[in-house]
C-alpha cells in the first residue's frame, strides 16, 4: 500500500499525464512506474475517476499543471461519493479506450491529428464463418452465428439434436469450434459451465466417464467446474490441467509463444514438461514454449478473465500480438505494416462493442494511421 506522501506525488504525476502536457522528465518517471502492474490497476482506477467524475470546464479551468492540486482533491472527494453509489468500476470511458505505454517516443501526443484517419467503418468486413457443433453420430448439425457482443448459448440446441436417433454408429466425443469474432458458452452433461472464445476448439464426451471427465482443448476457455470428487482434466498440447471443481482460465495456441492457465477461485493442479506445479486463487502459470521454462506470478484473476462477459485485456502483448488478438476479437481482417518493434509491450482494455474506438486509440497510441481497403483494416505509419 502506497504511503499518504508517496500516493499523492504519484496523483500529482497520473494528473500531468492525463492533462496531456507532461514535461519530458514526467514521462520517463510515468512509464518506469507503469511497468508496475499493481501501478497499472492504481493508474486505471485514478484515470477512470478523472472521467467520469470530472467534467471538461472543471479541467480546463483548474487544471494545466499550474494548480494539479485541486483537481487531485476533486478525484478524491468524487472518489468518496462513487464509492457510496456503488459504480461498477469499468467506466465506458476505460472500457472503450486503450492505453498503451512503452516508450516516450511514443506517448500520445497532441500533435497527433485525428483527420489522418477518416475511413468509414462500415466499409470493413466481418468473417461470416459460423460457430460450428458435430455431436457424438458424426454429423455437422448446426452452424450458429450469434449476434452483436452476445454469447451463443449452446446448451439447448446441443440437447435437442441429443435426443434425435442415431442413424450411425456414435462416436465418443462431440466437439465445438469457433471462428474469428465469436464466443460460445455451453454445459456440459456433469454441469461444467464453458465459456470459448473466438479461433478456438473443445472436444468433449457426450456423458463422461465414471472415474474421470476429461476434455481437451485447443485455444482459449474459461471453465466453471461442477464440484464432484471424480476429477475434471483439460488436455492441451502443452499441459494437462486437473482439478475437482473450480474456476480457471486456459489458453493453449498453436500460433503462441506460450501457454497458460489462470485460476480465479480453489486450486488446480498443472502437469507440463515432466513436472506438476499447484497454484491458487490469482496466480498465472505459463510454460514457454521456447526456453521450456515454467513461471508462476500473480495477476488480477478477474481482470484477465473479463473476455468472457465482452472486454478485452491486453497484458504485456507485442505490437502484432495486439493486432492478431484484435483480429480475432473482432472477427476482422488486420493488415499491419508499421514499423512499430515487436519488441514493445502493450498493456489495454478493448469494448467488444466499439472497434472503431479500439482502432483509434490504438492508432493513437502508437502514431500510426490507419486506412479500410478491400474490407480490410491496414495500418501504417504515419
Amino acid at each position: 500500500m502506497m504511503q499518504k506522501t508517496e500516493r499523492s506525488a504519484i496523483d500529482s504525476l497520473l494528473a500531468a499525464i492525463l492533462n496531456g502536457d507532461p514535461t519530458n522528465e514526467q514521462i520517463i518517471q510515468f512509464n518506469e512506474w507503469i511497468k508496475d502492474y499493481k501501478n497499472e490497476l492504481y493508474f486505471d482506477r485514478f484515470k477512470e475517476m478523472w472521467h467520469v467524475s470530472v467534467d471538461k470546464e472543471y479541467i480546463r479551468v483548474n487544471t494545466g499543471l499550474q494548480n494539479p492540486g485541486r483537481l487531485i482533491d476533486y478525484i478524491k472527494r468524487s472518489r468518496q461519493r462513487e464509492r457510496l453509489r456503488r459504480v461498477t468500476t469499468w467506466s465506458m470511458a476505460a472500457a472503450a479506450s486503450l492505453v498503451l505505454i512503452f516508450t516516450a517516443t511514443h506517448f500520445i501526443t497532441k500533435q497527433y491529428n485525428d483527420s489522418i484517419n477518416s475511413a468509414d467503418f462500415k466499409m470493413l468486413s466481418y468473417s461470416a464463418d459460423s460457430v460450428k457443433v458435430e455431436l457424438n453420430n458424426g454429423q455437422l448439425v448446426r452452424r450458429v452465428k450469434s449476434e452483436g457482443s452476445s454469447i451463443t448459448n449452446l446448451e439447448d440446441k446441443i440437447a435437442a439434436k441429443g435426443n434425435e436417433p442415431i442413424a450411425v454408429q456414435a462416436k465418443t466425443y462431440n466437439t465445438v469450434s469457433t471462428p474469428s469474432g465469436e464466443r460460445v458458452a455451453m454445459v456440459l452433461s456433469d454441469g461444467t459451465v464453458v465459456y470459448l472464445t473466438s479461433n478456438s476448439y473443445l472436444k468433449y464426451p457426450s456423458t463422461f466417464e465414471k472415474d474421470k471427465r476429461e476434455v481437451t482443448l485447443v485455444g482459449r476457455a474459461y471453465f466453471e467446474v461442477k464440484k464432484s470428487k471424480i476429477p475434471f482434466i483439460v488436455n492441451t498440447s502443452d499441459m494437462n490441467i486437473e482439478v475437482l471443481g473450480t474456476s480457471f482460465d486456459v489458453e493453449s495456441r498453436n500460433s503462441g509463444s506460450s501457454a497458460s492457465v489462470i485460476l480465479v477461485e480453489g486450486s488446480v493442479k498443472v502437469f507440463a514438461e515432466g513436472r506438476s506445479k499447484v497454484i491458487f486463487p490469482d496466480e498465472q502459470i505459463s510454460l514457454h514454449r521456447q526456453t521450456k521454462e515454467i513461471t508462476v506470478k500473480n495477476v488480477d484473476s478477474r481482470l484477465l478473465t473479463m473476455w468472457k462477459d465482452g472486454v478485452l485485456i491486453v497484458h504485456g502483448q507485442s505490437f502484432p500480438e495486439v493486432v492478431e488478438s484484435l483480429s480475432s476479437w473482432y472477427g476482422v481482417k488486420i493488415v499491419n505494416r508499421t514499423n512499430v518493434s515487436e519488441y514493445e509491450k502493450f498493456n489495454g482494455r478493448f469494448d467488444r462493442e466499439d472497434i472503431e474506438a479500439a482502432i483509434k486509440a490504438v492508432c493513437i497510441s502508437a502514431a500510426i494511421k490507419y486506412r479500410i481497403e478491400d474490407g480490410k483494416l491496414i495500418l501504417e505509419n504515419i
